[in-house]
């Protein structure tokens, strides 16, 4: 949250700053442990040790050579925050009561911790002093794969049953492979710890996906963005395939007419053969008509429909205003901070009046921005090529890569505490679900101005200012208060410890941070919410 009070500052994550951020994490971590169940302490205690270690000598593990992966440049490993974070939000659902409805069960976190251990246990392999010779990525992958799989269900005092072995090895092979999928096919897009998160988050998906087919008991919402990701998922792969993205360059021809109408044609047909039919099945009704009758049940729904599409505009023409003042270059971090405030009146209105539909509307909105980015990347015709220029005013230090992910991730950042907690909309006050608006709307708005403008003192080992973090801090105290004005976690001053706890340590956590704010200190304050104010 903390921005850079000089903006020539050269980016880059250093070990100091690294190793602050890891014990943020495992603070938070364990904070959330303890409130959940003893039993995951010692397995989160042994992941972090490792993934610790092996962030303590990154530069010697050379998994660009061994393994292939081409890592963002100028980030670091974030190996404790890939390996602690989605656990970190799977105990805090957990607390919650909410698992039957989400496919989130103590295995669940079980098999996050094996994923994670996995991913530490595989870079640890890689490691060119142990394996001058180079083994293949299958054989580590799979000798990564039983280590942890074995280590972590045993320690736990859940039933070791075939099913959920089997399962946590599934979850493993599946989470490898996106690992190393992402790493390879997207050059200097990710870090290590985002492609672990990233990688889970889809495993994860993909089990319990299994699950809703045969069982179907999920929430409407959670089931369409199921089809959602499944759509995009195929697509992408696909799409990779026909088009070879990973070799795309800054002057990469546009595609032809003809490549461009295979690509809507397979858009289609995904969508068409796939996708509604999948929905159809985990709805048990016409999706189209089931999404009619949800709007027009709702008085409310027309209304922030014509409010959503007015914002809509609003952010189109701050791009085409941005692109007309400034053509030759990205935008500024203030400029990029509008569509932060764009976010806060987006969010606001649809989390306090009608969260379920906001859930719909967000999944719909990840669908289009992933799709858009596909055309951007392969230089589909008639749009590629524009929206290639247009959406250089969202690129900052973190867009180096053949990927330009910047907006997706402040979408997700603000949409992922509603859609891990979608019970919650039944009562539209937890202040959990507000997480990402209160994280990146107030707090990272507050300290790239102020930190920009104002700040003089840098954290140790990091570009970021200690006023930035100072103003993040104190804006999203005021946003929470505000809220509990207006009904969402009444009582502030009776929870004022665990809110200022958790507002705090994200604060410190981005200020630290070489990874991708937008989800990682909304995903963060999120666990730290809900464990905090559980009670």
């Amino acid at each position: 949250m903390a921005a850079d009070h000089e903006m020539t500052t050269p980016a880059g994550a250093t070990p100091g700053a690294e190793s602050w951020e890891g014990v943020v994490i495992f603070t938070g971590v364990m904070w959330t442990a303890y409130n959940m169940a003893p039993n995951l302490i010692l397995p989160i205690i042994i992941v972090f040790i490792g993934a610790f270690s092996l962030q303590s000598t990154w530069p010697k593990c050379s998994v660009d050579q061994t393994l292939g992966w081409n890592l963002r440049p100028g980030a670091g490993s974030g190996l404790v925050t890939g390996s602690l974070l989605v656990p970190m939000v799977l105990m805090a659902n957990n607390l919650h009561g909410n698992a039957k409805e989400n496919g989130v069960s103590g295995m669940f976190c079980s098999y996050s911790l094996c994923m994670s251990h996995a991913a530490v246990c595989l870079v640890w392999l890689s490691k060119s002093d142990l394996h001058p010779d180079r083994p293949s990525i299958r054989t580590m992958g799979s000798l990564a794969t039983t280590i942890s799989v074995f280590l972590i269900l045993l320690l736990q005092d859940l039933p070791l049953g075939v099913v959920n072995f089997t399962m946590g090895i599934l979850g493993v092979v599946v989470c490898l492979c996106v690992l190393h999928s992402l790493l390879t096919s997207l050059p200097s897009s990710l870090s290590l710890g985002e492609a672990m998160i990233a990688s889970e988050g889809v495993a994860l998906l993909m089990i319990d996906s299994c699950q809703t087919v045969f069982y179907r008991n999920r929430s409407l919402e959670y089931n369409l963005l199921q089809s959602v990701a499944l759509g995009l998922t195929i697509i992408g792969v696909v799409s990779a395939r026909m088009f070879v993205s990973c070799e795309r360059t800054e002057k990469q021809s546009t595609a032809s007419w003809k490549d461009s109408m295979r690509f809507y044609i397979l858009v289609l047909c995904v969508v068409a053969f796939i996708c509604v039919p999948h929905l159809w099945w985990l709805l048990g009704r016409i999706p189209i008509l089931w999404l009619m009758g949800f709007i027009l049940a709702c008085d409310s729904s027309i209304s922030l429909i014509g409010y959503w599409s007015v914002m809509t505009l609003v952010a189109i023409a701050t791009v085409a205003k941005q692109n007309s003042t400034n053509p030759g270059g990205a935008g500024s971090t203030i400029v990029r901070k509008y569509f932060h405030l764009i976010a806060i009146a987006v969010f606001l209105p649809g989390l306090k009046q009608n969260p379920q539909l906001l859930y719909i509307a967000s999944a719909a909105a990840l669908g289009t921005f992933v799709l858009l980015e596909y055309v951007r990347m392969d230089r589909i015709q008639p749009l590629g090529e524009s929206l290639h220029t247009s959406l250089r005013v969202f690129v900052d230090e973190k867009d180096r890569g053949v990927a330009i992910l910047t907006h997706i991730y402040l979408l997700l950042g603000c949409s992922l505490p509603l859609w891990l907690y979608p019970s919650a909309y039944k009562i539209g006050t937890e202040l959990a679900m507000y997480s990402g608006v209160i994280s990146l709307g107030f707090g990272d708005t507050a300290a790239s101005i102020i930190g920009s403008t104002l700040g003089r003192h840098r954290w140790p080992g990091t570009k970021k200012t200690v006023e930035g973090t100072l103003a993040a801090v104190v804006a999203q105290l005021a946003a929470c208060g505000t809220l509990s004005l207006f009904g969402i976690q009444p009582g502030f001053t009776a929870n004022w410890i665990p809110i200022v706890t958790a507002v705090c340590l994200t604060s410190l956590l981005e200020a630290f941070t070489s990874q991708v704010d937008n989800i990682v200190t909304p995903l963060y304050m999120y666990a730290l919410f809900s464990s905090g104010l559980s009670s």
